[in-house]
């Protein structure tokens, strides 16, 4: 009773007050196209489609997602200066502004930039694609290690996990647009489609594992106990976000297990199941990135 108690307080202090919630919206507006950039250079490394016309509009939908994390980007330090003053004209407002991007979201802001402009020159540049491409994955996923409670103590092992998590994330959400155009039931590439998603599939017996373990240890570094995932607000949000989590994973499995097996012996007709599943699974993907947002910008954790 307690604990629901302080989750309905903590929503009403400070989820669903206006800036709060213009706040989440910002920050996953960053997220989206930030891990879709990273994930379709980390897939297209990782698993290189033969098919040439449609690797370039991969790499041209990796160019678009970098280009708008970078204006999502701005928007969100803007929406930040608002929310300091507690007045949308502060927005705009290059004092203000300028003392938001003195802290730890100017230095997050700069690194993915770095990352995003690097991603850019990693779709220009084929000679430099798996260097720059790596490199700037690394640094867009490391960006989000700079602000947030992965500042918090023990910092370094915070915020190592974070940017470890989020490769894994960005390689399996980025992986999903290309599945999903290699599926097409009117395409020539289904047999490909089912090779490269069994292949992506026994890599994921790698990416899952590491996402669980790595979220555990995060989540115990943050909360301390186990009891405190019961016990509190940002506990209860997190069990939220797990549970949510369990169900990309059920469709997953269900990719791995049925659809794809089906695809690989040239059922045409599975291709579009498939193509749902996938549909499902970024609306999913959706939840937990909306979630994350909620998560890490209406809920504060107590000072160890």
């Amino acid at each position: 009773m307690g604990g629901d108690l302080a989750l309905l307080q903590a929503l009403l202090d400070g989820g669903f007050t206006f800036w709060g919630l213009i706040a989440a919206v910002a920050k996953l507006s960053v997220y989206l196209p930030s891990f879709l950039a990273a994930g379709l250079l980390l897939f297209l490394i990782a698993l290189p489609i033969s098919d040439i016309g449609l690797r370039n509009s991969l790499l041209k939908w990796a160019a678009g997602a970098s280009v708008l994390a970078a204006l999502a980007s701005a928007l969100r330090v803007m929406v930040q200066a608002g929310r300091v003053m507690d007045d949308i004209a502060f927005m705009t407002d290059p004092e203000i502004v300028g003392i938001v991007l003195e802290g730890p979201l100017g230095a997050s802001t700069l690194v993915r930039l770095i990352g995003l402009s690097t991603i850019i020159l990693a779709v220009l540049l084929p000679s430099a694609r798996l260097l720059a491409g790596v490199v700037g994955a690394l640094l867009v996923a490391g960006s989000f290690a700079l602000t947030g409670h992965a500042t918090r103590d023990p910092q370094w092992a915070l915020s190592a996990l974070v940017a470890v998590h989020l490769l894994a994330v960005s390689f399996w959400f980025g992986a999903l647009l290309p599945l999903y155009k290699l599926a097409a039931p009117n395409s020539s590439n289904i047999h490909e489609a089912a090779h490269i998603a069994h292949r992506f599939g026994q890599q994921a017996t790698v990416v899952v594992p590491v996402l669980i373990i790595v979220g555990g240890i995060f989540g115990y570094l943050l909360l301390g106990s186990p009891s405190a995932l019961f016990g509190s607000a940002y506990g209860q949000m997190l069990l939220l976000k797990l549970a949510i989590v369990a169900l990309v994973l059920a469709i997953a499995a269900l990719n791995k297990l049925q659809l794809v097996p089906a695809l690989a012996a040239g059922d045409v007709k599975s291709a579009e199941r498939f193509r749902t599943s996938l549909r499902w699974e970024g609306l999913v993907f959706f939840a937990i990135l909306a979630a994350t947002a909620f998560l890490t910008t209406s809920f504060t954790l107590a000072n160890p």
